[in-house]
């Protein structure tokens, strides 16, 4: 079943949180951009409000299209963060872009894993063997996994708040750990490399210069990968830029949206008839 939250008017921005995250996680950025858009917000099978089913990318996917039919939203900008932006992905190939307007794809890359030589792995150096582990990490205690990964989240170096990193840890708590397990599985046996460049909406790119999750200039990669892509850097963000550098984030996204999406219909207007 497919769970959203929706809230606002304006151009549709639908939100894809990722791995082991909830709505919450960009609960304030969603509000700022709720002021002049309609958010939607669509959570990962066995995160937060989407409780049941299957929790496999595929099933994500069709989440996404259950959502984006039953509400008939059109010029819809994706903004998918981290495993969101996979989901936002696997969404354009699987369903097309008929009512896609543009994708915005934060702190995610192609492949989860370098055991082939790929140099821009998870974390910098995650191999299959590795994200095994995590799974079993993940099984044998959830709570010290989520509370190590909201932590490696911030930025390199950073001290943030420890009100802001508890809220995170009790959100991430909200997720099934099977769920999250099997959604990680999934993750790795991913490989976009080659489809990435198949995107045919206009994309924008926004990674922190200091994650500490996607450490290599995967960015760089991906904007030279997906036709017409830009990619914008966040020098004081690491993995969570909608939270380290909030105002610039929706500044941002805002531009992009307004650029992307089509002109709102008003009465009268030619467009109407």
């Amino acid at each position: 079943m497919s769970i959203h939250h929706d809230r606002g008017t304006g151009p549709t921005l639908l939100v894809l949180p990722g791995l082991a995250a909830t709505a919450g996680f960009l609960a304030e950025a969603v509000a700022d951009l709720a002021v002049d858009h309609r958010v939607v917000t669509v959570e990962l099978p066995g995160h937060g409000r989407n409780t049941g089913g299957t929790a496999s990318l595929a099933a994500a996917a069709e989440d996404v299209h259950r959502t984006v039919e039953a509400l008939d939203l059109r010029d819809v900008t994706l903004l998918g963060w981290s495993l969101g932006a996979t989901v936002a992905y696997g969404y354009l190939e699987r369903f097309g872009a008929a009512r896609a307007a543009g994708l915005v794809s934060v702190e995610q890359t192609p492949r989860l894993v370098g055991d082939d030589g790929w140099p821009y792995p998870a974390f910098g150096n995650l191999t299959t063997a590795a994200a095994g582990q995590f799974r079993q990490a993940i099984a044998a205690d959830y709570g010290a996994f989520a509370d190590n990964l909201v932590r490696g989240s911030f930025a390199a170096g950073a001290d943030p708040d420890p009100a802001v990193v508890a809220d995170l840890i009790a959100q991430a708590g909200r997720c099934d750990p099977e769920a999250v397990g099997a959604l990680l599985a999934d993750a790795v046996a991913a490989d976009w490399r080659e489809r990435i460049s198949r995107l045919t909406v206009p994309t924008l790119l926004v990674h922190g210069a200091r994650s500490q999750v996607y450490p290599g200039a995967v960015g760089g990669w991906l904007a030279d990968a997906i036709p017409g892509a830009r990619l914008a850097t966040f020098d004081h963000s690491g993995h969570l830029p909608f939270i380290e550098e909030r105002d610039r984030f929706t500044r941002t996204v805002r531009e992009f949206v307004a650029r992307v999406a089509a002109p709102a219909r008003t009465p009268g207007s030619e467009a109407d008839g």
